[in-house]
């Protein structure tokens, strides 16, 4: 089934303008179930419960209300709702230009393919090719659905992406909770876990070697329940064993992966390089340098 659009706009940077349409792009496949009721596996309804007056009320008599403090509400109707949302006029400017190492992907929303107009191709892959070149990503404001919202332009596949951009106060901080931020680590402890994360370290990211294989098995067994056959329980995981101390787990963890651990003495600091790790990777690295705490 061929992509449909949602939005058309117009993408803009300076005096030039490029029309644009909007195609959402990602698609959740997660699986879903519906409440059914066990008796005659029909499905159930939704109703609205008023616990004031203890009955079911119909949604032509609901209001919208904000939540002014504990229990006290300011009602708007959707008129006066709709006075205050932003106008769009379908331009997506953009503002400025940013390394695109800059943008933490904690900010991220919602992505969208932005596919151009036969008028605008020239102009369209202009930009894509010159963000591409410069490295750059736009950073753009943009009023969608009655919202305005601050997006993020980048070169994506020979085309342009735009990703919908949460605010700065809407970014929870470790300040909220407990992070350990006073735990200290031993210099022993991080060359091990340095030389693990090297061994794990590959050149790219490659997407298409993960899978759901949650939703792939309840996607079988319900075709095995169609079927009228059985549930086969699946192979239970290998438990992995009780962790003594960090230490041992970094060194079981490298043996298993084929990197000799000395056992006979503490691991060298950080910033000397082990005789194993150059056997290993075939080189030795210059030693690096720890900021003093």
């Amino acid at each position: 089934m061929p992509a449909r659009s949602i939005s058309t706009a117009s993408l803009t940077f300076g005096l030039v303008s490029i029309p644009v349409r909007l195609f959402p792009a990602t698609s959740s496949k997660s699986v879903s179930f519906h409440l059914l009721h066990a008796k005659d596996m029909s499905r159930i309804q939704q109703k609205i419960y008023c616990p004031k007056e203890d009955k079911i009320v119909d949604r032509s008599e609901l209001v919208r209300g904000y939540e002014v403090e504990k229990d006290r509400y300011v009602t708007f109707t959707d008129e006066e709702l709709k006075k205050l949302e932003a106008q769009a006029d379908r331009a997506v400017e953009i503002t400025e230009f940013i390394p695109a190492a800059e943008v933490d992907p904690v900010y991220f929303e919602n992505s969208y393919l932005l596919g151009c107009e036969p008028t605008s191709a020239k102009a369209y892959h202009l930009l894509e090719e010159a963000m591409t070149k410069a490295d750059k990503v736009g950073v753009a404001k943009f009023t969608m659905r009655g919202k305005e919202r601050v997006v993020l332009i980048r070169p994506y596949e020979g085309g342009l992406m735009m990703h919908t951009m949460y605010y700065n106060d809407e970014i929870r901080s470790f300040g909220e909770i407990d992070h350990g931020a006073n735990a200290s680590v031993k210099e022993s402890e991080l060359g091990l876990a340095q030389r693990l994360l090297d061994d794990l370290t590959q050149k790219k990211f490659k997407p298409d070697e993960f899978k759901d294989s949650y939703r792939e098995r309840v996607i079988e067994a319900a075709e095995q329940k169609m079927a009228g056959h059985e549930l086969t329980e699946p192979a239970p995981e290998a438990r992995q064993g009780k962790v003594i101390d960090l230490m041992s787990a970094l060194k079981e963890s490298l043996k298993k992966r084929g990197v000799s651990v000395n056992e006979d003495r503490e691991e060298a600091p950080a910033t000397a390089e082990p005789e194993e790790r150059k056997v290993a990777h075939g080189s030795r690295r210059p030693p690096r340098k720890r900021s003093a705490r």
